[in-house]
């Protein structure tokens, strides 16, 4: 959800419901919360750790407030701009969605991952609709 909120400058849009419905369906997989912080660098590591780099297009535009979480406007400053250690081991014990899936998954561990990375894409224009969500091979 974080990159629909004003944290990042971008602004509130519907698809961050279906962002939440990514992350409450991986929950559900794997019996715990995907992003457990409530600090924002930390955050924005771990969407990265689990999803990849958020897209450069993204951090350009992003507000002058959010800004801080970037160094030249186009790379997250983690783990340099980690509050604590603890904070740093927290990112770092997170497995890409793909494998979280794997590990986590009995059947259909390929559509998914496929499923969730529509989902969870964090440009907000590219994620999946609800109905398209819904005619996905998972379901």
């Amino acid at each position: 959800m974080l990159l629909d909120i004003p944290l990042a400058g971008l602004g509130w849009s519907l698809p961050c419901d279906i962002w939440s419905v990514g992350c409450i369906l991986v929950e559900l997989c794997s019996g715990e919360a995907l992003f457990q912080t409530h600090e924002n660098l930390e955050h924005l590591a771990m969407m990265e750790r689990v999803l990849g780099p958020v897209p450069e297009h993204m951090i350009r535009k992003a507000s002058s407030s959010a800004q801080k979480y970037f160094r030249r406007g186009t790379r997250l400053n983690w783990p340099e701009g980690a509050v604590t250690r603890e904070s740093i081991r927290a990112v770092r014990k997170l497995h890409r969605l793909k494998d979280l899936v794997a590990r986590n998954a009995d059947h259909s561990k390929a559509s998914l991952a496929d499923l969730l990375y529509g989902l969870l894409r964090f440009e907000p224009s590219e994620r999946l609709t609800a109905q398209e969500a819904l005619d996905h091979p998972f379901f």
